[in-house]
């Protein structure tokens, strides 16, 4: 039978075990608190920079410290960047020589030289990628670009094409030119125009400004009416002579309402495949407190098939600047005029030929030449682009260089480290040079091929003409 003693004894020691047991217990979450707290602080601790010798990674690598606080923006310069290139060297000398380097390697001392100086390689290759290889001067008559435009395209009519003419009756219009009347004049080429159309073509007619006089008092009469003389239909010469006949210029200019007014109709009228175009005759300014531009985009972006074409009849320069830019944010051409004879001109056969499949084929006959001279334009562009980067490639590796020169006249390195690390700093340069000259000749490749390309649809749709 257990002593008293003894009892008491053994319970001391079972006490210690248990104490001891639950010690090691908290220590252990203790130090599971302090293991998932560092984990949980890792991610916001900064990285250190480092640098790569592949080319597509050097592209990805940011600009160094010690070129972004120094250069920037001054790194393609004349002026400005031999100054800001030695204030960026001097720092770097200065700082480095505050740091412990006895056992630094090559390979860390090439990174430091690299981190702190090296450019942002994207900021000159970025803009090679992201340029366009548009044949922005190669366009069909029709205002479109010849680019855009299938073969298919070019050797089919549209299945159905609906223009809507606009006139300006503003009261300016009863003024006389060179060979008549305005008003007068532009019926009659309009007249010849539409009596001109084929067979897949619709055409409606609408004025402006035909309504009250130039007066304060009948601004908003004359404003507010906009009206379809003619509507959208195949042309008849009775019906579309009477509705010529129907009104006389008298006041003010709603030109972005007439364009608001002619797009509901088209678009009421026209399917995804319908070719739409606007035409307008006009003499003046928009005088009715609209934004014609502004309506010109709207209508546009509603209808990307469509284009806006202005003639300027005998305007000032004023009323010239905004029917060019109505144009423009129409996706048309403007043409201004001084008489009958460029106004017949225009409407009778310029017009006329910007809905001709034939007058497509003669142009690109025509124009095979300017192919070759974008061609060239492009390239060049290119070429600065490329010039750009060389420029920023070859001072990044003059910078490093200078420093490297430093380090070994100033005792931080031996000749041998200085050796080692300049064929990591050319190793480098020479695999940013690499890729960066497969990116160029993927650009340039792009040019040329594009416009090969052109040529060999303008080969194949005017085979058959006899020019």
């Amino acid at each position: 039978m257990m002593t008293k003693k003894a009892f008491i004894v053994l319970f001391v020691i079972s006490m210690t075990i248990a104490g001891c047991q639950q010690t090691e217990k908290k220590s252990e979450h203790k130090k599971e608190e302090k293991t998932v707290e560092t984990t949980a602080k890792e991610p916001t601790e900064k990285t250190d920079p480092s640098y790569s010798l592949i080319g597509e990674e050097i592209e990805e690598e940011p600009a160094g410290e010690l070129f972004q606080k120094h250069i920037g923006e001054k790194e393609l310069t004349d002026d400005e960047y031999s100054k800001a290139a030695d204030e960026a060297v001097t720092e770097y000398m200065k700082e480095i020589k505050s740091k412990d380097t006895k056992e630094w390697g090559a390979e860390e001392w090439a990174k430091s030289i690299i981190v702190n100086l090296r450019a942002d390689a994207k900021e000159t290759l970025q803009p090679i990628k992201d340029f366009e290889v548009k044949y922005n001067e190669l366009k069909l008559p029709d205002g479109r670009l010849l680019q855009d435009v299938s073969e298919e395209e070019l050797n089919e009519e549209a299945e159905e094409v609906n223009v809507a003419v606009l006139i300006d009756a503003s009261g300016s219009m009863n003024a006389d030119v060179p060979g008549g009347n305005k008003m007068a004049l532009a019926k009659s080429s309009i007249k010849q125009f539409s009596e001109s159309l084929g067979d897949n073509v619709n055409v409606s007619l609408s004025v402006f400004g035909h309504k009250g006089t130039g007066s304060d008092q009948d601004k908003k009469l004359s404003c507010g009416n906009i009206e379809t003389v003619y509507s959208l239909q195949p042309f008849d010469q009775k019906k579309f002579t009477e509705a010529l006949e129907q009104f006389n210029a008298s006041g003010w200019t709603p030109l972005a309402s007439a364009i608001q007014h002619a797009e509901k109709e088209l678009k009421a009228a026209s399917s995804e495949q319908t070719k739409t175009l606007i035409y307008v005759v006009s003499d003046g300014v928009e005088t009715c407190d609209g934004d014609p531009v502004q309506a010109a985009k709207d209508a546009k972006k509603s209808m990307t098939d469509l284009q806006i074409n202005i003639i300027g009849f005998d305007v000032d320069n004023e009323a010239d600047r905004q029917l060019k830019e109505v144009a423009s944010a129409g996706g048309g051409e403007y043409t201004s005029v001084k008489n009958k004879q460029e106004l017949d001109e225009e409407i009778t056969k310029n017009w006329k030929e910007r809905l001709s499949k034939t007058t497509w084929r003669f142009w690109l006959a025509g124009n095979i030449n300017n192919i070759n001279w974008a061609s060239v334009g492009m390239s060049n562009e290119l070429r600065d682009l490329e010039n750009d980067h060389i420029t920023s490639r070859n001072r990044e590796l003059d910078r490093m260089n200078a420093a490297l020169t430093l380090l070994l006249s100033n005792d931080l390195i031996d000749f041998d480290t200085e050796t080692a690390i300049s064929d990591i700093l050319y190793e480098r340069t020479a695999a940013i040079k690499d890729y960066a000259n497969e990116v160029i000749a993927e650009k340039h490749n792009e040019i040329f091929d594009t416009a090969d390309s052109l040529k060999e649809k303008v080969d194949h749709v005017t085979k058959d003409l006899d020019l």
